[in-house]
């Protein structure tokens, strides 16, 4: 059935489906979802509706959209390149050589293609941690991507792919002023599919007053902050000892944060992003915090990174959050615990993941009154049946081709196919601003308008 651009005023009712609620007090039922107006209506058995739109799902579990909690998407037209890069191979290529020739129109259309990408794979929300501010054109092409693919975002206003080394390593420089602009004119709604947070680079990557200073600066605007942490010991005890960590904040990677810090983190009532597919796969950055954090009082949200790298799939992401805590949980026996279950890793992936977003009042379960950002996964796929366990089976199994329909706000982006129109077109301009990048003659004139939609 063809959903994008279809009418929400009209009800459509899910009809039998295996209800992964992802809502304590509900658990897992067969049952059947109302939808009016983008959100959830009703939940349970539903009489026939009139008029209704109908989708059956029997055979199929509904559950949560999934949410990505840290995702560099205007790197997507460079998907994969990098699979098996150390860290340092990375940054050299990525911010250091490719990164500075970006243009708008480049990042429009990685940004897109990255967004398209996770809604294939049954991811509904993003937070797009955006370090592609070369100019405030940059930033307005990457949110005109967002707005066009969709997708639910959260946009983590960051600092350029320009001069990398002067806004990474020990930087005296404040975050960008055009933040407030964005803030002022363009994500003024904190309700909009599309919203704001700021990327801020935080105690590993900047000195003290440039910490204090820019987390000021954000929570005078209102917006939420991340930081990227962990490389070394220390940054969360800076910010604990200095009197800022807050409920307002995520802290990505947290790799080799220590036990204490972890334990700063959850009392202050801040989140954590663990980054399992690519801790495990990139030297350089650290094993997942996974056990650490959940032992110290924090249930983490999941993220894919970066697609240069690593699959931009949540399916990878909880199956690499478990292999790491088996192997950590072999490595240190004496700690005892053990690793996160089926369950726990589809929580991360769905309800932790939208709490760290600061999205849980409107997504991340199926309750009623919230978004309905919905996936509906076909348990009857050769690679997962027969069930017993669905929740199990999904992650230890399924795949993006399993997702069958995608449901943003109640509007279908993917009939199992995506319903984006002019897929050819993305993917040729994707194919265009890379080459274009890596030496060769482009395809297209760059001053083109970066909008497709």
């Amino acid at each position: 059935m063809s959903g994008r651009g279809s009418n929400l005023n009209s009800a459509t009712v899910i009809r039998n489906g295996l209800l992964l609620t992802q809502e304590p007090s509900t658990g897992a039922i067969v049952g059947d979802i109302r939808i009016v107006d983008g959100r959830i209506d009703a939940v349970g058995d539903i009489a026939d509706e009139p008029g209704a739109r109908v989708i059956d799902a029997t055979g199929k579990a509904v559950l949560p959209g999934f949410v990505d909690t840290h995702r560099h998407t205007w790197q997507g037209a460079f998907r994969l390149i990098g699979y098996g890069w150390d860290f340092p191979t990375y940054r050299r290529n990525v911010q250091l050589t490719w990164g500075p020739q970006f243009t708008p129109n480049d990042a429009y259309i990685g940004e897109l293609v990255g967004a398209l990408v996770a809604l294939n794979s049954g991811i509904t929300t993003i937070r797009d941690e955006s370090h592609i501010q070369n100019s405030p054109s940059h930033s307005d092409a990457v949110i005109c991507a967002l707005r066009d693919s969709g997708i639910r975002a959260v946009f983590a206003h960051g600092w350029p792919s320009v001069d990398s080394d002067a806004w990474m390593l020990s930087s005296t420089l404040r975050h960008l002023p055009d933040i407030e602009r964005i803030r002022r004119e363009i994500l003024s709604n904190d309700h909009d599919l599309v919203t704001l947070n700021a990327m801020l680079r935080g105690p590993d990557m900047s000195v003290p007053d440039v910490v204090a200073d820019d987390l000021a600066m954000a929570r005078d605007l209102g917006v939420r902050s991340s930081m990227h942490i962990g490389w070394r010991p220390g940054g969360i005890r800076q910010l604990h000892d200095s009197a800022l960590l807050g409920e307002d904040m995520l802290f990505i990677h947290c790799c080799n944060s220590t036990d204490d810090e972890l334990r700063m983190l959850a009392d202050a009532g801040a989140s954590a992003s663990v980054a399992s597919t690519i801790e495990l796969s990139m030297p350089g950055l650290g094993l997942p915090a996974t056990d650490r954090l959940l032992a110290n009082g924090c249930h983490p949200g999941l993220s894919v990174d970066t697609e240069v790298c690593v699959a931009g799939d949540m399916f990878t992401a909880m199956r690499a959050a478990q292999s790491a805590s088996v192997a950590h949980t072999a490595m240190h026996p004496r700690l005892g615990g053990a690793p996160p279950s089926s369950h726990d890793l589809l929580a991360f992936a769905t309800r932790d993941g939208a709490a760290a977003a600061g999205l849980a009042d409107r997504i991340g379960t199926i309750t009623v009154g919230k978004d309905a950002d919905l996936i509906i996964i076909d348990l009857n796929s050769p690679n997962l049946a027969p069930v017993a366990d669905a929740v199990s089976a999904i992650v230890a199994a399924a795949t993006p081709h399993d997702v069958k329909i995608v449901m943003v706000r109640g509007q279908i982006l993917k009939d199992s196919t995506l319903t984006h129109p002019g897929l050819g077109e993305v993917y040729r301009r994707a194919i265009t601003s890379r080459t274009k990048i890596l030496g060769q003659p482009p395809l297209y004139a760059d001053d083109e308008p970066f909008g497709l939609v």
